[in-house]
């Protein structure tokens, strides 16, 4: 990781709190423990000036989380319900296309985990249904989390999908909303509204 205003410079390099960009140590100050960059720091020292506790996360209630993995859903399973449409159509008579339903069944799986964990890395925390939604996953300081740790939260939902319910009972009784995938990844789910 390079620093974004010195590109020489690799040595040290950390993530600004709240724009999340890398930056060497003469690039940042630090406010409350947590490292700021130049244009951030201004808005960060106004904020500790008025009174605005900017470190508290606004975690995301189960509403909304359940919300964007059901836009997410939505984006893979209604393409995959219209191929197995076609096949049931093109079938002749007293020809099962079971065999091919399950065929289908496994990309689409797999491209539901490759969506999820490129989005995840590449869009800030961001599906486009967490966009949706207006819900990021960061790290439990807030900062941008890192690519292990949205490819980790990806499988660790995946491996836990078909005990779903058992996945998301700790988001009702611990303070921060953390599901068992979260608290394996290392993130939290926060509101960006």
């Amino acid at each position: 990781m390079l620093c974004r205003n010195h590109v020489d410079v690799a040595e040290g390099v950390r993530r600004c709190a709240q724009c999340g960009s890398p930056f060497c140590p003469d690039c940042l100050v630090e406010i409350s423990g947590r490292p700021y960059c130049g244009t951030c720091k201004t808005e960060q020292l106004l904020d500790v000036r008025s009174g605005v506790d900017r470190s508290q996360l606004q975690h995301a209630t189960i509403l909304r989380r359940f919300g964007a993995v059901f836009l997410d859903s939505l984006l893979i399973v209604i393409p995959m319900y219209m191929i197995i449409g076609v096949l049931f159509v093109t079938t002749k008579d007293g020809q099962q296309p079971n065999e091919l339903i399950n065929l289908i069944s496994l990309p689409f799986a797999l491209i539901s985990i490759v969506y999820e964990g490129m989005m995840l890395k590449y869009k800030d925390g961001q599906t486009l249904g967490k966009m949706a939604m207006k819900v990021r996953v960061v790290r439990p300081d807030g900062s941008p989390i890192t690519s292990g740790q949205g490819w980790g939260r990806v499988v660790m939902r995946t491996i836990l999908g078909c005990l779903w319910i058992v996945d998301y009972i700790p988001a009702f009784f611990t303070p921060e909303r953390t599901t068992l995938h979260d608290m394996v990844a290392g993130t939290r789910v926060i509101d960006v509204s």
